[in-house]
């Protein structure tokens, strides 16, 4: 591998060339305030860049799946301010857009960079072991984050991969619990008199790993409690897009509106994005139009919405402590030590081998004023 100083070099001229083809720099997203620290919206085209990366002792390239996603703004921001405050690892970062070829060229050029660390947020999800064994042979290190989780086999062939990612299982079975108790609690929620719990399910990116375990999780939690359910509307591909899930529900309602007992989200913002077409749909006027509505990741708006009323339950995805392991796995090992749930020391972070495994928790109307992190929190 070239020296650091060449890296260094290459990241610098690419972020030159970079500023230079879109004529506008970007504004960092703005620190949230004490009372909602737990969500900055997705920076506005135009705005300002984060700050410059501090030159580190190491270099890592970051491939996120989506800069506009709120999650992944938030994750972003924090990677970046904790590699500033720190030091040691410079980091630098790049957009897929939601776009696998996007994905690939942005992977291939922090390898011409020869980065020291290649974390991706994967969204090609068929190519798994393939970038696993690219990643062995440019040498460096790759952390696969919050996304599904190279294989064993991809494992054993190279001490130097790793995934960080949440128990993405877990925000299912969050969601599938907590429409269960609304159920047996509320039997005016059978809205058409059918006996089964009629649902919208609302899916990210089609085939992605949170997904499919999130949509099969909260269902079989559901019919664990002993509720028959029944899906309206088949498989919604909203892509994890408010805007999308706010069309795709709309259209919905033209021939359900007097069916839908519930709406099952795979994140926040899709969610958000269903309430605003329930809302224009005449829900949420009144305690007899009221529709629960689960979703993903614990947003501020997510979490404003439990505060409103629209939102059941939300399973709390943490994206400082996302960002918080994702430097911890890089420092630890730039340091010539151990990946431990002890080296760690992160709360509700546990390691499994060479997979880190973060806690999701349940966020709901009694809870919700406890929901906050703060992307500004770089103490790792």
């Amino acid at each position: 591998m070239k020296k650091k100083a060449l890296a260094l070099l290459l990241v610098v001229c690419m972020a030159a060339l970079t500023a230079c083809s879109s004529g506008k720099a970007e504004e960092p997203a703005a620190a949230p305030s004490e009372e909602a620290a737990g969500e900055t919206e997705a920076p506005a085209e135009g705005s300002e860049e984060p700050a410059a990366p501090a030159a580190g002792e190491a270099v890592a390239g970051v491939v996120w799946y989506n800069f506009a996603d709120t999650f992944i703004s938030n994750a972003r921001q924090t990677l970046l301010n904790i590699g500033n405050a720190d030091g040691t690892i410079t980091i630098t970062d790049a957009d897929s857009t939601n776009d696998v070829g996007t994905q690939t060229s942005n992977m291939n050029n922090f390898f011409t960079q020869e980065v020291d660390y290649l974390v991706l947020n994967n969204i090609n999800t068929g190519a798994i072991s393939e970038i696993c064994d690219q990643i062995l042979e440019e040498g460096c290190y790759g952390i696969f984050a919050n996304t599904d989780t190279p294989t064993d086999d991809d494992f054993a062939k190279n001490d130097k991969l790793y995934s960080v990612s949440s128990v993405a299982t877990q925000s299912g079975t969050i969601m599938g619990e907590a429409l269960a108790e609304y159920w047996t609690a509320h039997p005016e929620a059978d809205r058409n008199g059918n006996g089964k719990l009629d649902y919208v399910m609302l899916l990210g990116i089609q085939g992605h790993y949170d997904t499919t375990v999130r949509s099969q999780y909260s269902v079989q939690a559901l019919e664990d409690a002993g509720i028959e359910v029944n899906n309206i509307g088949g498989e919604i591909i909203a892509d994890y897009s408010r805007a999308t899930a706010q069309e795709k529900v709309a259209a919905l309602l033209a021939n359900y509106s007097d069916d839908i007992d519930a709406v099952i989200a795979c994140n926040d913002d899709m969610a958000l994005g269903a309430i605003e077409a329930l809302k224009a749909g005449g829900f949420f006027a009144g305690d007899d139009s009221y529709i629960p509505v689960c979703g993903v990741d614990a947003t501020v708006n997510g979490c404003q919405a439990i505060k409103d009323g629209t939102m059941l339950v939300t399973a709390m995805n943490n994206p400082v402590t996302l960002a918080k392991a994702i430097y911890k796995v890089m420092y630890l090992t730039n340091q010539g030590e151990e990946v431990t749930t002890e080296t760690v020391n992160l709360d509700g972070v546990f390691v499994e081998g060479h997979r880190v495994w973060i806690d999701y928790s349940p966020v709901n109307s009694e809870n919700v004023d406890e929901a906050t992190y703060d992307i500004n929190d770089t103490a790792f």
